[in-house]
């Protein structure tokens, strides 16, 4: 027993709610707040701002580029980046069905791009299959698109939050050199997944040619993402930036608490998550008519019901009745994201509060 049914029904949910909703629902820390006033600015778009200046190198020499490049906002980051190696309208991407870039950013690479998108089913793991990513690639016709750009996510999302192996890393770059096709990584967990993979950054970099990483999820900033490449490539990424309204002026205090997030990470900010996330898969996993989904590796649990009583939308509205925000993901389906705003003490309330759904 978690906490009393009193102190569930009647203290903690009076004075304080627990948004499992997202990870991009964090609050930023003190450190962060101190760093943000104390923050060195000056004009980004003039290259001025050393606050700034300092997140792009200190993240780019970490994943082994030479260059970096801050955003507001992630998918405007992804955007720039399909923008950037696909420079000519017409052209064709390579992404999962489940990707974040496919479902989840307006089909923005079509809308300004004019980018087709060739899906391909993402395995429960993340990855796509091989075979089916080369039998994909456009061969030289003038009656088809041209493939200019394979995408990968990591952690990956949709899929649960699973990370991705190095096998299929090492096999996809074996591909990508073969057909002189790039490589762009949607890194807006990689936090997680680092936290979690022995693939050391290092590595990550070199088997991708560009990558964005976020700083408003796992590392809890307020905002923005980085965009990480090559020197041409995110100097061609810093004038589509200024296209995409993304050039910003005095923006070193939002890139000092990114600062201090990615220090927190290195200090193992993300190991709580996890853990966290998979004790409460155990836990529902001993209610009948509650699935949590199998080999929970990071921080996103999604969770099958099929329960007589229940679908996703009672099963929202109970946990909320009780000051915890889910997100219901489809029908019959919930997912719960732990983030670094969640305590322990919110681990137990919630686990207790399991237990009134039998």
């Amino acid at each position: 027993m978690y906490f009393t049914d009193y102190f569930i029904n009647n203290v903690y949910k009076m004075v304080h709610k627990i948004d499992l909703r997202s990870d991009t629902v964090t609050k930023p820390s003190q450190e962060m707040y101190n760093a943000m006033f104390s923050a060195e600015i000056g004009d980004d778009v003039y290259e001025e701002d050393k606050s700034v200046l300092q997140l792009q190198t200190t993240l780019a020499e970490y994943f082994g580029k030479e260059s970096a490049l801050f955003f507001p906002t992630g998918t405007m980051c992804n955007l720039c980046s399909l923008l950037c190696w696909n420079d000519r309208r017409g052209s064709e991407i390579i992404v999962g069905d489940q990707s974040h870039i496919f479902l989840f950013e307006q089909g923005g690479a079509s809308q300004f791009g004019g980018i087709a998108m060739h899906t391909l089913p993402n395995k429960e793991d993340g990855t796509m299959d091989i075979a089916k990513i080369e039998k994909a690639i456009r061969d030289d016709d003038i009656h088809e698109p041209s493939t200019s750009l394979i995408c990968i996510e990591n952690t990956h999302n949709a899929c649960g939050g699973k990370v991705l192996k190095e096998s299929f890393f090492q096999e996809l770059q074996i591909l990508s050199k073969k057909h002189n096709i790039p490589i762009h990584l949607d890194g807006a967990r990689i936090w997680n997944a680092l936290q979690e993979t022995t693939i050391s950054p290092l590595e990550i970099g070199s088997y991708v040619d560009s990558m964005s990483v976020c700083l408003s999820k796992g590392l809890g900033a307020p905002v923005g993402s980085v965009l990480i490449g090559s020197n041409d490539f995110i100097k061609k990424a810093k004038r589509m930036r200024k296209a995409l309204g993304g050039g910003m002026r005095q923006s070193g205090v939002l890139a000092n608490a990114g600062l201090i997030g990615f220090r927190d990470f290195q200090n193992g900010l993300l190991k709580s998550d996890h853990l966290y996330t998979k004790l409460i898969a155990r836990e529902i996993a001993k209610i009948p008519g509650f699935i949590p989904q199998e080999n929970v590796e990071t921080n996103i649990l999604f969770v099958v019901i099929d329960h007589p009583s229940h679908n996703e939308k009672t099963v929202v509205d109970f946990f909320k009745t009780h000051n915890i925000l889910i997100s219901g993901w489809d029908t019959n389906l919930i997912r719960i994201v732990l983030h670094r705003n969640i305590t322990k003490e919110d681990v137990e309330y919630l686990l207790g509060t399991i237990q009134m759904l039998k």
